[in-house]
C-alpha cells in the first residue's frame, strides 16, 4: 500500500483513471462497419483482445457496428457507461461531450486531434471542451491521444494489438507512438508492460494524474515517462518525490532543445522548459533521467524486475575474453568498479573453472561445458561473498548452441537434447531467483535474441534483463545504481 508524505500533500484518492483503465462498459463514438476507419480499427483491437465488458457503439445511421447493436446518440444508451471513447471530427467533439455529460458519463478518452496543438482556433475549441467537461463533472484523457492499454484487464483502445506479455512496467507517454508502434520492439526485447497511457494534450487528465494512479497499482513496479513538457511542474515534483520512494521512476525529456521544443509545441501543444531546470527537478524528485527511448524501456524493465544497485562494485562472468573486457571497460566509463577478487574468493571459484580460466574478476571461463556454473554456482558464490554489489553475465546460450553442437552427439546416442534443455531451464530458474535471495541485481547480455535462443527468452520472462551487447548491459546496471542513489536507497 502506498503511504503518501503528508508534508507534501496526499496523493489523489478518486482518480478518474481507475475507471478508464478498468471499464466495465464503454460508449464508442467513431467506429463503423468501414474497416479503414481509425475508430473501427481501435474497436476491433479492443474486441479481439478479449474485452468482456459492454460496448455501446454510437452511430447516427448504422443499426449495428461490428456485430454490436448501435445507438443513435448518448440519450438512447441503456445506461451511463463507465467511459466514452471518442474518435470523431474535431468540430463535433464538444457537442458530443455535452450529450454524454447529460447522460451521466463521467470519464472519456478523446483520440480526436485538431485542438490547441493546431493553433488559435484549436485552442479555443479545447477551451470549450474543458468548459463542458467541468460543467458535468467529467474528466478525460486527450484530446489528441491514442488511448490506453491494460494488459491484465484485456483493455486496449489503441491502434495496435497488444504484442507484449503482461509485466511490471507502467508507461505514461505524451506520444501515442511510444505506446503503440513500440509494441513489436518491446516484444522482441522481452520487455513486459503492465499498463500504458497516452495523455495527448492533457486538457483534463495529465501526467501527474497518471503518476498518482500508477503509484497505487500493484501490477506496476516501475514507472517510465516520455515527456515533452510538464504542465504542473510543482505538483509533479511533489508527487514524483513521494512515488520514487516506493517505486522507481525513469523519464525521457525531449523539450530542452530548441528543435525539441518546437516539435513538441506542434505535437501536443507542449510548452517546453529549460533542459537544466528539468534535470534538477528530476534529480531532486528522485526520478532517473535517461536520454534515449531504448534506455527508457530497458532501464525501466530492469528497475521493475531487479533489486537496486546499492554500490559500485561489479562482478563479471562470461566464457569469452572479448565480452568480459568490453564489460570491464564500459563499467569504468560508467562509474562502476570491477574489483579484483580476494584470494579466498578466487580459491573458492577456481575448482569450478577450467585450468585456462581467470578467477580474478572478470571471470573468464574460456571453454567450459558446465552450464550450471554460469547460471547458478558462480554468480551465487560471487554475490554472497560480499565483495560485489551486482553481477553482469554475458553469453548464456541454450537452443541456439544445442542445435549446433549437441545435436551430433544425440544422433550417436551420446547426449539427450531434452535432458540438456531441462538442466539448462533449471539453472535459469535458479539464476532468476538469486537477485531476490541476495538483494543484488543480475543483468545479462547475449548476441542471441529471444526468438533465436530459449535461454534468452526464459531469462527475460523470469525478470532477468538480457541486452543485445555487453555495453548495453553495463549501461542498464549503471542506471540501477543511479536510480538507487537518487532515491537514497
Amino acid at each position: 500500500m502506498f503511504i503518501p508524505d503528508m508534508e507534501s500533500g496526499p496523493l489523489a484518492t478518486e482518480n478518474p483513471l481507475l475507471k478508464i483503465m478498468r471499464p466495465r462498459s464503454i460508449a464508442w463514438l467513431g467506429a463503423s462497419n468501414n474497416p479503414a476507419k481509425m475508430g473501427t480499427i481501435q474497436l476491433h483491437n479492443l474486441l479481439q483482445g478479449g474485452f468482456d465488458g459492454k460496448v455501446y457503439p454510437i452511430h447516427p445511421t448504422e443499426k449495428s457496428v461490428m456485430g454490436l447493436k448501435a445507438y443513435p446518440n448518448a440519450a438512447a444508451l441503456p445506461e451511463a457507461p463507465d467511459i466514452a471513447f471518442i474518435v470523431v471530427p474535431a468540430r463535433v467533439v464538444v457537442g458530443i461531450m455535452e450529450d454524454l455529460g447529460r447522460r451521466g458519463v463521467k470519464q472519456a478518452v478523446i483520440v480526436t486531434g485538431g485542438f490547441k496543438e493546431t493553433g488559435e482556433e484549436g485552442a479555443s475549441r479545447e477551451a470549450e471542451l474543458i468548459s463542458v467537461a467541468e460543467r458535468y463533472g467529467m474528466r478525460f484523457l486527450g484530446p489528441n491521444c491514442i488511448g490506453v492499454m491494460h494488459t491484465r484487464q484485456a483493455v486496449n483502445t489503441t491502434m495496435f494489438p497488444i504484442c507484449v506479455l503482461p509485466g511490471p512496467v507502467g508507461l505514461i507517454s505524451q506520444s501515442g507512438s511510444y505506446v503503440t508502434q513500440v509494441q513489436m520492439y518491446l516484444q522482441r526485447r522481452g520487455i513486459h508492460i503492465s499498463q500504458a497511457i497516452s495523455v495527448g494534450n492533457e486538457a483534463s487528465i495529465d501526467v501527474v494524474d497518471c503518476l498518482e494512479y500508477l503509484a497505487g497499482e500493484d501490477d506496476t513496479r516501475a514507472i517510465i515517462l516520455y515527456l515533452e513538457t510538464l504542465r504542473r511542474p510543482r505538483r509533479f515534483f511533489e508527487v514524483a518525490r513521494q512515488v520514487s520512494r516506493v517505486k522507481p521512476v525513469a523519464a525521457v525529456y525531449v523539450g530542452g532543445t530548441r528543435a525539441g521544443a518546437r516539435s513538441g509545441g506542434s505535437h501536443t501543444g507542449a510548452l517546453a522548459g529549460n533542459d537544466r531546470l528539468y534535470d534538477a527537478l528530476f534529480r531532486q524528485a528522485g526520478v532517473l533521467r535517461v536520454f534515449t527511448l531504448e534506455d527508457l524501456y530497458t532501464a525501466g524493465y530492469a528497475l521493475a524486475c531487479q533489486p537496486p544497485l546499492r554500490g559500485t562494485r561489479i562482478g563479471i562472468i562470461s566464457h569469452s575474453g572479448g565480452p568480459v573486457t568490453s564489460m570491464a571497460d564500459a563499467c569504468e566509463r560508467c562509474g562502476l568498479e570491477v574489483p579484483v577478487f580476494s584470494k579466498p574468493l578466487q580459491e573458492a571459484l577456481r575448482p569450478l573453472l577450467p585450468g585456462t580460466a581467470s578467477a580474478a574478476n572478470p571471470v573468464d571461463l574460456t571453454f567450459g561445458m558446465g552450464h550450471s556454473h554460469m547460471t547458478n554456482t558462480l554468480p551465487r558464490k560471487i554475490l554472497e561473498s560480499g565483495e560485489v554489489d551486482g553481477v553482469l553475465i554475458h553469453g548464456i546460450m541454450g537452443s541456439s548452441y544445442r542445435e549446433v553442437f549437441f545435436k551430433r552427439f544425440e544422433e550417436t546416442g551420446g547426449l539427450s537434447m531434452e535432458d540438456i534443455a531441462r538442466e539448462q531451464e533449471q539453472g535459469l530458474t535458479e539464476l532468476a531467483g538469486i537477485p531476490k535471495e541476495t538483494g543484488k541485481p543480475v543483468i545479462c547480455s547475449s548476441f542471441m535474441d529471444r526468438d533465436q535462443d530459449d535461454c534468452t527468452r526464459l531469462l527475460q520472462d523470469r525478470g532477468v534483463p538480457v541486452l543485445d551487447t555487453p555495453e548495453q548491459a553495463v549501461e542498464v546496471m549503471a542506471c540501477l545504481g543511479r536510480s538507487a542513489a537518487l532515491r537514497k536507497l
